[in-house]
């Protein structure tokens, strides 16, 4: 082998590692944005539990007060 081609080969390799770090920094920084996402998920998902939750609670006290006129109206007539 010729010095050339042990140069151009450590050229190659020096690329190649260079590509290989930027490529570990690239998943890592795609892992972090991925636990925030989750994070956010999760806390979205519990949000909406949560107003799932009041509009259970609205409709049935809307059941109630209707029931009551109901039966307003039947007293009445």
């Amino acid at each position: 082998m010729s010095i050339e081609s042990l140069g151009q080969l450590e050229s190659r390799l020096q690329s190649l590692i260079d590509k290989l770090e930027l490529s570990r920094m690239e998943v890592e920084d795609l892992r972090s944005a991925n636990t925030r996402l989750e994070e956010e998920n999760i806390q979205l998902k519990q949000e909406l539990t949560a107003w799932g939750e009041r509009v259970t609670a609205l409709l049935g006290k809307l059941d109630i007060v209707t029931e009551e006129e109901t039966s307003e109206q039947e007293a009445v007539a």
